[in-house]
Parts: structure tokens; C-alpha cells; sequence
């Protein structure tokens, strides 16, 4: 112990050795940092086949492109923070697990979204108001501090001539509606069972009549498919901006995961949580300072020698 008194160095490297050797112990400590809550809900109708991205190294289909995006965007979180997945058809949304943190759990976060396919979807009709109004329901009944991210083009299809009442308070359910697609009118690929490509799904293949129930409020009557020729879809961005004002849900187009990330990771969506943070990159630091800081005087030292 007096050898290493005398010697301040050796007693400088034996410290940054003791914190490099703790590094692998992956120590964790309480610290109050911003965290992220979401639920990513999908929606996963047929129309989110449409092949309509143009973005290096991404899916060009709707789906895969919301996929990966997520993905890299979970991958971004701050750990601490929390995420669930859902898929949305017809007009209901199911909740495939709720939040879970996203360092600890990420294998589970990608093994799920890698095998979120539109075989998923138990009806093809696509309802978009009452998927986010379901969404919106759920989350206030599980945990009103998550925050939604709803992946949509849009598209009601049939489209609608009635639209229903939204009962909630908006705003009161924090997040996003995330616009998936292009904007140009696109065919939409039918698929069999077996994911093959059978060919275009066809304005005669669409139902033309909406249904009703006493949820509804009546509107102007909309437009009606042509009989003939293929069933076109596109981001339908008006609509999806019409459903921002009324939920309180800020819109985002999606164009790069690196964009979704910045959207999702917005000052307003963050909340301040004590979690156990890795504190690994800490004591590296100080270590290579303390290794630093020998080599420097040992060098100023020998310096004033000559």
C-alpha cells in the first residue's frame, strides 16, 4: 500500500484497471432519465401490399417499410423506455403484447414485428376512423400515459358514406397517426394464402355498401367505385390529417425510419422516469481518463527533465 502511495501512477492504473474489470459485471445504477412509452399499432389490410416505396436499402411495400422502420426506431429508444405492438382490420385493433422494455426485450420487439404479415388481418374490410377510435379506447382503458403510433395509408375500403362519433376527450391519448404510402393511385396486389401473387384486386371485388349501426353520425354521401377496372390506393392524406384534429394525434408521413425516430422521440412524448441505467460507458470514460492522465505527466515530467 505505501509502494503505491509513493508511486501515484501505479495507484492511477490499478483504479482504471478495477473500472475496466467492473465494465463486464454490466453494472446498472437508478438514475431518473427521459423515456419513451408507445404502443405501434399496424394496420395490416391488404392495401399495405401496395409497392410504392422508392428508399435505398428498405421495402418497397407498405408493410415491410413500416416494419423495418419501427425497428430501427425501437433500436433508438433510450433504454428504460417501453413498447407494445397491435395490429389493426377490418375496424377493431388487437394488442399482440403490451409495453416492455426495449434493451432487455428487443430479440422478443423484432421476432414479433418480423412476423407481422397481412395473413394476420381476420377480415379484409378496412374501417380506418373505428381502428384509431378502438385504439384510442384501448390504450385509455389499459394505461392512459402510453403513447399510440398508428400505421395507416388511410384508405377506407369500402369507402364510407357515414363516419362514426368519436366520444373521447382529444388529446387525452398522446402519439401519433403515421401516414404509410405514396401519394400517386397504385393497384393493389392479391395475394393467395401461400403469399403468391395472384394478380390485382379489382373495383368489382370491393363491397359498395357500408355498413351501419346507432355509432354513426350521417355525412355527405361518398364517391362510388366504378364497376369496371383496378381498385387503386394511395396515402390518403386528408383523411388522416381530418382524424389528427379530431383525436388530438399529431400526423407523420412516413418517408425515412430516421424521420419516424425524430417524430417519435419528440419533447412532448418523453417522460421522466428513474430507471436502471447501464453505467458502463461512465466508468470506461473515467478509466481511460485516469490512463490518460498518467501518460500526459509522466510525459510533461520527462519533458521538464531534458
Amino acid at each position: 500500500m505505501r509502494l503505491f502511495c509513493r508511486d501515484w501512477r501505479a495507484t492511477t492504473l490499478l483504479v482504471a484497471a478495477v473500472l475496466v474489470a467492473w465494465t463486464f459485471a454490466e453494472p446498472k445504477l437508478p438514475l431518473p432519465q427521459q423515456v419513451y412509452r408507445y404502443a405501434f399499432v399496424v394496420d395490416v389490410t391488404q392495401s399495405m401490399n401496395v409497392r410504392d416505396y422508392h428508399v435505398d436499402n428498405m421495402p418497397p411495400d407498405r408493410l415491410n417499410f413500416a416494419k423495418e422502420s419501427i425497428r430501427q426506431a425501437v433500436r433508438e429508444l433510450p433504454c428504460g423506455s417501453e413498447v407494445g405492438l397491435g395490429i389493426f382490420t377490418t375496424r377493431s385493433v388487437q394488442l399482440l403484447f403490451e409495453p416492455i422494455e426495449v434493451c432487455e426485450h428487443l430479440p422478443v420487439i423484432d421476432d414479433v414485428l418480423a412476423h407481422i404479415d397481412w395473413r394476420m388481418a381476420w377480415a379484409a374490410n378496412s374501417f380506418i376512423e373505428q381502428g384509431i377510435y378502438a385504439a384510442i379506447r384501448d390504450i385509455k382503458k389499459r394505461d392512459p400515459s402510453v403513447r399510440l403510433a398508428f400505421f395507416t395509408d388511410g384508405q377506407e375500403a369500402p369507402p364510407q358514406t357515414i363516419r362514426p362519433n368519436f366520444f373521447e376527450k382529444p388529446g387525452e391519448i398522446a402519439g401519433l397517426i403515421v401516414g404509410v404510402g405514396g401519394l400517386q393511385p397504385t393497384t393493389v396486389p392479391k395475394y393467395d394464402r401461400e403469399n403468391r401473387l395472384i394478380g390485382y384486386w379489382e373495383n368489382t371485388d370491393i363491397a359498395q355498401i357500408p355498413e351501419s349501426t346507432t355509432a354513426y353520425q350521417t355525412t355527405e354521401a361518398a364517391p362510388r367505385l366504378p364497376h369496371e377496372g383496378y381498385y387503386l390506393s394511395w396515402l390518403d392524406e386528408n383523411h388522416l390529417r381530418e382524424l389528427s384534429a379530431t383525436t388530438g394525434l399529431r400526423y407523420h408521413r412516413l418517408e425515412t425510419p430516421q424521420a419516424l425516430m425524430e417524430a417519435l422521440r419528440a419533447p412532448e412524448f418523453a417522460e421522466r422516469r428513474t430507471t436502471w441505467t447501464d453505467i458502463r460507458w461512465l466508468l470506461g470514460l473515467a478509466a481511460l481518463l485516469l490512463f490518460a492522465s498518467v501518460y500526459l505527466v509522466a510525459g510533461d515530467e520527462s519533458s521538464k527533465r531534458v
